[in-house]
């Protein structure tokens, strides 16, 4: 009887330790956490950028080029020339914040302005899917960037 609770409680722990390991990971068992920090690229080949709903915006068109997230929360979102005024020294606009994600989840919070949340689709070592829905246009935004 003694042997038969302590192989119980031996399968409960063993089940709840799986459980709370790898449920917040991936199917893999990375966590997007990890593996973030880093320069990340848009991707720019056919099907990286897709744009659902009614609007006149190509993919081609989408202003972001890069992402540089730090360990400290920090991040910085460079776009093309163009787009908005201050630049860097290579022509492209730095928009700094703070992030946070998790496997499901990336939440931006640029410096001065709104939250950005968007689902992370999949990711990988080296590449992330990112889908943005923008209520204010009815559009859903969906695109891969590739870490550098």
């Amino acid at each position: 009887m003694l042997n038969k609770k302590v192989l119980c409680r031996a399968v409960f722990l063993a089940a709840l330790f799986f459980v709370f390991s790898c449920g917040t990971g991936d199917d893999n068992g990375q966590r997007l956490g990890e593996i973030i920090v880093g320069t990340w690229q848009r991707g720019y080949g056919e099907g990286d950028v897709v744009i659902e709903g009614t609007t006149e915006i190509r993919p081609e068109n989408v202003a972001y080029d890069q992402f540089v997230f730090h360990d400290d929360g920090s991040y910085n979102g460079m776009v093309r020339k163009g787009t908005f005024a201050a630049y860097d020294n290579k022509g492209y606009v730095i928009i700094e914040g703070q992030y946070q994600c998790d496997n499901h989840n990336m939440r931006l919070e640029p410096d001065g302005e709104g939250k950005i949340l968007a689902q992370v689709v999949f990711f990988t070592d080296n590449a992330l899917q990112l889908r943005y829905e923008n209520e204010e246009s009815n559009i859903t935004l969906t695109f891969i960037v590739r870490k550098l």
